[in-house]
């Protein structure tokens, strides 16, 4: 089973997900005009939401 240091980082690392995609999706609405985002807004959303989910699996050891 998980021991307790693994359960913190895995809710530390699908917290960091979580955030980076819910990004990345608002960027992507606001890119397709389907929300009203700023372009350069919804640009910079995207980008940093898509730079989380990197940093989490580049240097966390991914989601799980």
């Amino acid at each position: 089973m998980f021991e307790a240091a693994d359960v913190g980082v895995l809710a530390r690392n699908f917290g960091i997900y979580a955030v980076g995609v819910g990004l990345a999706v608002a960027g992507a609405l606001g890119l397709a005009g389907a929300v009203e985002l700023l372009p350069a807004l919804a640009a910079v959303l995207f980008v940093a939401g898509l730079a989380l989910v990197l940093v989490v699996h580049e240097f966390l050891g991914g989601p799980v």
